[in-house]
């Protein structure tokens, strides 16, 4: 007993963080502006028109930032959950998973909290900051690091490779996870954020059930 409230503390917050997660991504994703254009955007000035006054595009990126404790949380968990047959592959995702979420918290620092303060600056001196601007988009300096962001969906696939293996979830569940993750990644190398929020919502599908059922008292790693 004098375990339970520690335990159940944990298990909802790790419900919590499955069903919190994609909602965020989905609502980030969707408020994007030219949101069903397929075209591959590498112009600087086309990004600056999509945050430069976008508000709530800057809120939708401080919200991704936020989820990345929760990214954390729950690749440890499918960790936890995959059995012996599965082990490695739990741990190969999650550190994978864990290093990409950490690149996601620097994507969005650089490349979504800076420009936002950039935005608070008169229109004259902000089109002073393009070469600046330019330079984050282009991964200048040790924002080259960022080209490891895919470790993120490539960490989560794995683990999800290792729950359809080992059966620790239902099948259409690993393969939501894993078919989410290809999406994340092709939305990442191409930036469509289209594909993103597709990925997101199938995401949903997949964690958000688990999510309910931890915080409902079973737990999955058991």
């Amino acid at each position: 007993m004098t375990n339970y409230r520690p335990e159940s503390a944990k298990r909802v917050g790790t419900g919590l963080a499955f069903v919190v997660f994609p909602i965020v991504f989905i609502f980030a994703f969707a408020i994007h502006p030219n949101l069903f254009s397929l075209a591959i955007v590498t112009d600087v000035n086309t990004r600056i028109g999509e945050f430069h006054g976008n508000r709530l595009m800057h809120l939708g990126h401080v919200l991704m930032l936020l989820t990345v404790p929760l990214l954390i949380v729950v690749s440890l968990k499918f960790m936890e959950m995959l059995p012996e047959r599965g082990a490695w592959l739990g741990f190969l995702g999650c550190a994978m998973a864990v290093f990409g979420a950490v690149m996601l918290a620097v994507d969005k620092t650089a490349l979504c909290l800076v420009p936002s303060a950039f935005d608070t600056l008169p229109e004259a001196q902000f089109a002073q900051m393009l070469p600046g601007i330019q330079a984050m988009f282009s991964f200048k300096g040790w924002l080259v690091l960022l080209y490891l962001l895919p470790l993120l969906p490539i960490g989560f696939m794995i683990q999800g490779i290792g729950l359809y293996l080992g059966r620790a979830v239902p099948r259409w569940q690993s393969v939501s996870l894993i078919v989410a993750m290809v999406l994340l990644g092709v939305s990442a190398a191409v930036d469509i954020d289209l594909f993103g929020l597709v990925a997101s919502v199938i995401l949903a599908v997949a964690l958000v059930p688990l999510g309910i059922q931890l915080i409902r008292g079973f737990d999955g790693g058991e």
